[in-house]
């Protein structure tokens, strides 16, 4: 039997049990009542001592009944216990039966079983029985079939046949008693079966409702919350961006969108892992909510993306100080294994409308917001303007016109020569993406390669370029000059995007170029910004292609994270360099990068030397290659070749060091 059935039928017996309860003192008040009614009635054909002694004794007993049937029911054994206390009341009842079945056989031997008063009084117990007893068929039988049975034989041995008739009746009248008893209790039973199960079907149905509500409303939470920091995700933060919009369109006030990036996340990643990664995007979220009020919206979108939807009746500056905030806020670090770490996070954020009507245009302007923030040197903020917009439309314009200028061969390749320190002769060559645009003129590199990202063009780019350096790299192997490395600048965005290591293989078996005539300059973004960085890193390395870390010292780089790329060369940001000749403490500074880089077996470079105090500074503190407007500026492929010819007669340097040379070299620039 489940147990659903076994509740259900323990209710119901609990319910006979009720109704024998309730029908019990009536029923036993009574049984004594007509007890005595027959003492009365017998008291002058019997023996009176025998009729006191059982009408008292039966009056006993039935009080004993009843206290025991109250004890049972005040101290919950009934409700416990309902199938035991039904059978101790089926007990009683058949005690009692046993009682009066005394009483019948003292009225017979004193001759009086079959008078009238007999008869009424042992048809109405009986009768009272059944009607009092339509919940439990056990009570009936137990009570009746003692006297009943003493009767049915008195009758049957009497030598009247009117006694025989009256014998068979009463038999007929017990068995049609003990089937209505059946009957009435599985009537009783069954409706109250009926009841029940009516009762268990709505709660079960009810519950199955609330189980099913709860699901929905965790379906609905899963749904639209991010599961690491229970913030909103990007599927919620879209519904409320329409939201916010066709609130601040009916003027119930102002709504500026903030895109929120952590900017040095990776690193705690990589460092201490992803468990301990995600308690601080879980404290960054923390910290968010903290800043912003019930009216806002905070999403993470993804990884270490953020976003904040903020809503104010009137907005004025009070999205600039939120921005601020933000940026203060995540700015302090954070306690991970038992270490302090600092992030930090770049915010951009555009307003509707000014800035744009639709969620699409306002979520690009708070990426393009953001990315000037990040450029500017991260943990910052950016608000969107117009200089951006403009900025924007023009590098659309060059993505749309990028495709033709590359198929048309208009994307120059120009170099800028790097030296020798010690000896003054060209020892490489940085090659530089060129393009004078038909209507906008000469374009910035940044810009090409900007634009060329946001159109998908980056690797039909950077491979239009590597076809330059190849070109140069072969005109230099048949001069006889293999030993000048030609280097390519690959964006970070790159990796991750194509395969840069099998564009660049690929090249170089067509153009048929030594790996070791090339070298790729990288930011250690690259590695950061992608998991593929490092492979591609990885595949260059084994092909023989010279890797140079770029931009040292700024943004990403520092000397501990390049722990993990493997690398050739570094190559100094001129920052550096440009206060070299009268800052003591930048020249200490970059004299410690020399002695690292010489610990680690690699070679510099410093760019953006365009004095010669500087060129005689770096060459002091040993840098081995130098490279900037000094000595010469970017040019075209056939201008450098003659400018390397002219250098070669033109480099040689005194053993000191000394650059008296190098005015010459620039001149022929």
């Amino acid at each position: 039997m489940s147990r659903q059935s076994q509740t259900i039928e323990s209710l119901v017996m609990r319910d006979q049990l009720s109704a024998v309860h309730h029908a019990l003192f009536t029923t036993l008040i009574s049984n004594v009542f007509v007890s005595f009614c027959l003492t009365f009635m017998m008291w002058p054909s019997v023996d009176h001592r025998f009729l006191l002694a059982w009408v008292g004794s039966n009056a006993v007993y039935n009080a004993i009944r009843i206290s025991l049937a109250s004890y049972w029911w005040r101290s919950g054994t009934s409700e416990r216990h309902p199938d035991r206390v039904l059978r101790y009341l089926t007990i009683g009842a058949f005690f009692s039966g046993l009682s009066w079945t005394v009483g019948l056989i003292g009225i017979a031997i004193a001759g009086q079983a079959y008078t009238i008063a007999t008869g009424l009084a042992f048809c109405g117990i009986t009768a009272g029985a059944v009607i009092e007893s339509r919940a439990h068929r056990g009570v009936v039988p137990a009570f009746v079939l003692p006297s009943n049975l003493v009767l049915i034989l008195l009758y049957a041995s009497a030598d009247l046949i009117a006694s025989r008739v009256i014998a068979m009746n009463l038999l007929l009248l017990f068995v049609m008693m003990v089937r209505s008893t059946s009957k009435t209790e599985r009537h009783f039973k069954d409706s109250t079966r009926l009841k029940y199960e009516a009762t268990h079907l709505a709660e079960s149905l009810q519950a199955a409702n609330v189980v099913a509500t709860q699901a929905v409303h965790r379906l609905e939470y899963v749904a639209n919350h991010d599961h690491l920091t229970g913030l909103a995700n990007r599927v919620a933060y879209q519904k409320a961006f329409d939201q916010f919009l066709t609130r601040s369109s009916s003027g119930e006030g102002d709504v500026t969108v903030m895109l929120i990036d952590l900017d040095h996340f990776k690193e705690i990643n990589d460092t201490l892992g992803h468990a301990e990664g995600d308690e601080a995007l879980i404290e960054v979220a923390r910290r968010l909510n903290s800043l912003l009020t019930p009216d806002d919206l905070i999403a993470r979108l993804g990884g270490d993306e953020f976003a904040a939807l903020i809503f104010r009746p009137r907005m004025e500056a009070e999205d600039e100080a939120i921005a601020a905030t933000i940026v203060d806020r995540l700015r302090e670090p954070f306690r991970l294994s038992d270490r302090a770490w600092q992030a930090g996070a770049s915010v951009g954020f555009a307003r509707f409308p000014k800035d744009g009507a639709t969620m699409k245009d306002l979520q690009v302007c708070a990426d393009i917001a953001l990315y000037h923030a990040k450029s500017a040197g991260r943990s910052t903020w950016c608000a969107f303007s117009d200089d951006m917009r403009r900025e924007t439309v023009t590098r659309q314009r060059i993505g749309r016109d990028l495709t033709l200028a590359v198929d048309e061969g208009r994307i120059e390749v120009w170099f800028q020569p790097q030296v020798d320190s010690r000896t003054g002769k060209v020892c490489g060559l940085e090659a530089l993406l060129r393009w004078k645009h038909h209507e906008l003129g000469w374009l910035s590199p940044p810009d090409v390669v900007k634009a060329a990202a946001a159109t998908r063009q980056s690797e039909r780019l950077t491979r239009a370029v590597f076809q330059g350096v190849c070109r140069m790299a072969q005109v230099l192997a048949q001069l006889g000059r293999p030993d000048i490395v030609v280097s390519l600048n690959v964006s970070p965005d790159e990796f991750g995007t194509y395969r840069v290591a099998d564009m660049i293989a690929e090249e170089l078996t067509t153009h048929r170029i030594a790996p070791t005539s090339i070298a790729v300059e990288i930011t250690e973004e690259a590695v950061y910004s992608t998991e593929r960085g490092g492979d591609d890193l990885a595949a260059l390395r084994r092909m023989g292609v010279r890797i140079i870390v770029d931009d040292f010292g700024v943004a990403y780089s520092s000397i501990g994270s390049l722990r993990t790329i493997n690398f050739d060369g570094i190559k100094i940001d001129k920052s550096f360099i440009q206060d070299v000749g009268g800052d003591h403490k930048d020249r200490r500074l970059t004299g410690a990068i020399f002695a690292f880089a010489q610990s680690l077996g690699v070679d510099v470079v410093a760019e953006g030397i365009e004095t010669k105090a500087q060129a005689e500074i770096l060459t002091g503190l040993g840098c081995p290659v130098l490279q900037g407007y000094y000595f010469a500026r970017p040019m075209p492929q056939t201008q450098t070749l003659a400018w390397i010819t002219q250098n070669a007669i033109t480099a040689p340097i005194t053993a000191t060091g000394t650059t008296e040379n190098y005015p010459s070299i620039r001149a022929i620039a």
